[in-house]
C-alpha cells in the first residue's frame, strides 16, 4: 500500500521486470494523491504482465485518470485486468477508457469499479472502450452511488464485438437520476456464450 502526494517514483520502477506476470498496486485513502501520470509509462516494459490489479480507493482529491488511456499499450498479453476507483469522489470523467484497451486483445476479465464516484455524470466513452476484447469472458461494471449518471445510452451498443462473453455483471444502485436503461436484454440476444447476466437494480430493467 502507498501513502503520500506523489507516485512519480513509479515511472521508471518496473523497466527491469520484464518477466513480471502479475502486479498488484493498491493505493487506499491517499487523501493528497491528486494525478496518476506516472502510469501512462510505468507499464512499457511489462510485456509478459498476465494479471494486473490497481486499486485506486477513496483517493478523494483525484479528479482525473486522464493517464490511463495510453497506459496498457504494451500489455498484450494481459488476460485479466481490475481497475478500481470506488470512492473518488472528485472524478469527473472516464473518457481515457474510450480507446485504454486497444491492445488487450487477449484480456478475459475486465472489472471497473466506479462505485461511490459522485462527480461521474457519463458512461459514454464505454461504447467504444470494448470492442477489440473479442476473447473477453468476464465483465462486471459497478457504477453504484455514482448520483449524478442521469443515463446508460451507451451500454446499447457497448458490448456488440464480445462474442465469447459469458459472465456480465452491471451495478447501478443508488444511481438517484438514473430513470431507465435501453433495452440490454435484446441487444445481447447475439452472445450465444452468455449464460450469467447480472443487473442491478432489478426494477430497471
Amino acid at each position: 500500500e502507498y501513502e503520500g502526494r506523489s507516485i512519480q517514483s513509479l515511472e521508471n520502477a518496473f523497466q527491469t521486470l520484464v518477466n513480471l506476470t502479475t502486479l498488484t498496486l493498491d493505493f487506499r485513502e491517499c487523501e493528497q494523491l491528486t494525478s496518476i501520470q506516472p502510469f501512462e509509462n510505468a507499464f512499457q516494459t511489462l510485456v509478459n504482465l498476465n494479471t494486473l490489479t490497481l486499486n485506486i480507493v477513496c483517493c478523494e482529491q483525484l479528479a482525473s485518470i486522464q493517464s490511463l488511456e495510453n497506459a496498457f499499450q504494451t500489455l498484450v498479453k494481459l488476460t485479466t485486468l481490475e481497475l478500481n476507483l470506488s470512492g473518488c469522489e472528485q472524478l469527473t470523467s472516464i473518457q481515457s477508457l474510450e480507446n485504454a484497451f486497444q491492445a488487450l486483445v487477449n484480456l478475459t476479465t475486465l472489472e471497473l469499479n466506479f462505485y461511490g464516484c459522485k462527480q461521474l455524470s457519463s458512461i459514454q466513452p464505454l461504447e467504444k472502450a470494448f470492442q477489440t476484447l473479442v476473447n473477453l469472458t468476464t465483465l462486471k461494471l459497478n457504477f453504484s452511488l455514482c448520483k449524478l449518471l442521469t443515463s446508460i445510452q451507451s451500454l446499447e451498443n457497448a458490448f456488440q464485438t464480445l462474442i465469447n462473453l459469458n459472465t456480465l455483471k452491471l451495478d447501478f444502485q443508488f444511481c438517484g437520476q438514473l430513470t431507465s436503461i435501453p433495452p440490454l436484454r435484446d441487444r445481447l440476444k447475439h452472445l450465444g456464450k452468455l449464460t450469467s447476466l447480472n443487473f442491478y437494480p432489478r426494477s430497471l430493467m
